[in-house]
């Protein structure tokens, strides 16, 4: 196609502006990628009371005052403007009544109990403003259940134009609706339905997305296989068997000039492959943070991510006195269900000489344990694609993770079963199971221990490339089909 594609991405986060986990990284990289590609792109989010009180963040008003319609009742809202970066424009729906608050999704572990009405709105808002953008997409991307509803809201109105592109991040959130409020949604009768949004006696947000889409991505290609599973799919395995048709597996790439530890300001040291010195440096550097001395020599073990039971985390509390009999240290970044974090302050009370828990969010130290620690352990019971395991990856840090999602796409499994030349990058298990998890990290240990070979897999990790532009050319493809079909 010649004509240029212009492609709104609507996400309930995106980085640097809000961000709760990996949706942000993608909704921040993706559109600056696609304008690399050659198309317009510009993303659109709720204006969180965090946003607005952000000094660095530029925002204007442009001026355009709406109502949305919502049981009943017309809600008002406005449209800010900013730039994600240069070219890619970044647009807020502001609306106190709803965004206004503390945290995204929820305040001290408690969801927000109008997350329905909330993002309904905001899926509205964004059907409202669409004339004023700069530029009137072709194509609307949706991110996960906080805006599945665009999906059948443009086929309600009747629109030609944007055609709707669903990216699952996580089939695990649903984005329930109870009967009482499904009058909220504003659809059809018709809609509310096993072939609809009925999920159960619910209606879910995520369905209407499946459902009405035009097309589905899932964010690696062994996530679209596992979400057509009963073990996978979360109840909605039929729904996707049902339109696997339209769905495909993209992997999601990662920023480099973000994630790069020859160019990182958070590290103590940068490095490269053929330079590894910084390396050490910076794993003496957080040694000494942390304050686990005398673990300089010894394999340290980091995670980083959310703390709960998808994550596997019970499987490192199962397994912690074996694991710690390896003589590792373990690093934990993280926050999440209160059970799990209260379970990993525990362990780190239980073993104070090798482990460090800080719960929370820290970028700048995220960076410094990914480049600090020998290995990244990643055991989770499913994992749509991850994003950690392909930092560890740039930094050296060798992943040891499930064979699950993109985790099993993005990584090659130290069995001496790889072709000539074709390095290994890390370890995998396959049940879930706490001796399964134990069993690679022994292997990871034992390589360990052997710092020539230890070596290699890490320089040939650091050689691997994730980077965004592969992807964003295979979802400009996708839109090209997308609109030369219609």
């Amino acid at each position: 196609m010649t004509k240029k594609i212009e492609v709104l991405i609507a996400s309930p986060e995106v980085r640097p502006l809000a961000q709760t986990g990996g949706l942000a990284d993608v909704a921040g990289s993706l559109p600056q990628a696609l304008t690399r590609q050659g198309a317009g792109a510009a993303v659109i989010l709720p204006a969180y009371q965090t946003i607005l009180e952000h000094k660095s963040f530029k925002f204007t008003d442009m001026n355009t005052d709406f109502t949305v319609s919502q049981s009943g009742e017309d809600i008002p809202g406005s449209l800010l403007r900013g730039e994600l970066a240069p070219g890619v424009p970044a647009y807020l729906i502001r609306c106190d009544r709803f965004f206004n608050r503390p945290g995204l999704y929820g305040y001290e572990g408690v969801e927000h109990p109008d997350n329905p009405e909330r993002f309904s709105f905001f899926c509205k808002a964004v059907l409202e403003v669409l004339p004023f953008l700069d530029a009137y997409p072709d194509i609307l991307v949706g991110n996960d259940w906080q805006t599945g509803l665009l999906m059948p809201l443009l086929k309600v109105e009747g629109l030609e134009r944007p055609k709707g592109v669903f990216i699952i991040h996580n089939q695990g959130y649903l984005g329930l609706v109870p009967p009482e409020l499904q009058g909220l949604l504003d659809l059809p009768p018709s809609y509310h339905n096993i072939d609809g949004v009925e999920y159960f006696g619910q209606s879910s947000l995520l369905k209407a997305g499946i459902t009405y889409s035009q097309a589905m991505v899932t964010v690696s290609p062994s996530y679209a296989q596992e979400v057509q599973t009963p073990e996978g799919g979360h109840g909605l395995d039929g729904a996707m068997r049902h339109h696997a048709s339209k769905l495909v597996g993209i992997l999601n790439g990662v920023d480099y000039g973000i994630w790069n530890p020859a160019t990182d300001k958070h590290i103590a040291a940068n490095y490269t492959p053929e330079d590894l010195a910084g390396k050490a440096q910076c794993k003496a550097a957080l040694m000494k943070e942390l304050g686990l001395t005398g673990m300089e020599n010894k394999p340290v073990v980091g995670m980083v991510g959310r703390l709960a039971g998808q994550k596997g985390f019970s499987l490192v509390v199962e397994a912690a006195e074996d694991l710690f009999r390896l003589g590792i240290g373990l690093v934990i970044l993280g926050s999440g269900e209160t059970f799990y974090e209260d379970m990993a302050k525990n362990m780190a009370a239980g073993f104070p000489g090798q482990c460090r828990i800080h719960i929370g969010y820290d970028d700048g130290l995220a960076h410094r344990i990914i480049a600090g620690s020998d290995f990244v352990l990643i055991p989770s019971m499913y994992e749509p694609c991850g994003l950690v395991q392909m930092y560890g990856l740039k930094y050296g840090t060798v992943p040891v993770v499930r064979a699950v999602g993109g985790l099993n796409d993005t990584i090659r499994d130290n069995s001496g079963q790889n072709p000539p030349g074709v390095w290994d990058t890390g370890f995998k298990f396959s049940q879930f199971q706490a001796r399964a998890m134990m069993l690679a990290m022994k292997r990871a240990v034992d390589l360990y221990a052997r710092p020539k070979d230890f070596q290699a897999m890490v320089q040939a990790g650091m050689n691997e490339d994730f980077s965004w532009d592969s992807s964003a050319r295979k979802y400009i493809n996708l839109f090209e089909r997308i609109l030369t079909r219609a």
